[in-house]
């Protein structure tokens, strides 16, 4: 299913979304390896936290950028076919939506991972 979705959202949009994923689950666990050890870096903690939020709202925004263009895409085909049958406009909203969705759902693991640390880090 995600490769599928990687494929149907368009891989210049979802590939670096899927990134994002990475990023900000290997700076969480940067940031408990971190806090828990005896070498506490606070600085390191709150790099660490800004890069999670930051991650996550960069693949949002990657996500409605890649929505733009595709309904750029499919404005130009209704155009230049005229009539178009509504499923394949549906169709083509539904694959539109995919970017968006991945990169609201990390933007709210993110910010969830983020409000988290921000509270470890002020104890």
């Amino acid at each position: 299913m995600i490769v599928k979705h990687l494929i149907l959202g368009g891989p210049y949009y979802m590939a670096p979304i899927y990134m994002m994923w990475f990023v900000v689950l290997f700076f969480s666990v940067k940031f408990f390896l971190n806090y828990f050890s005896d070498k506490r870096n606070f600085e390191k903690l709150e790099k660490f936290n800004s890069i999670i939020l930051f991650s996550g709202s960069f693949a949002f925004l990657i996500g409605i950028f890649g929505q733009l263009i595709e309904f750029y895409g499919i404005l130009d085909i209704i155009e230049r076919e005229g009539d178009v049958p509504f499923s394949i406009i549906a169709g083509g909203i539904g694959v539109s939506l995919l970017t968006v969705i991945y990169g609201f759902a990390l933007l709210l693991v993110s910010t969830l991972i983020w409000f988290i640390n921000r509270t470890l880090i002020k104890k």
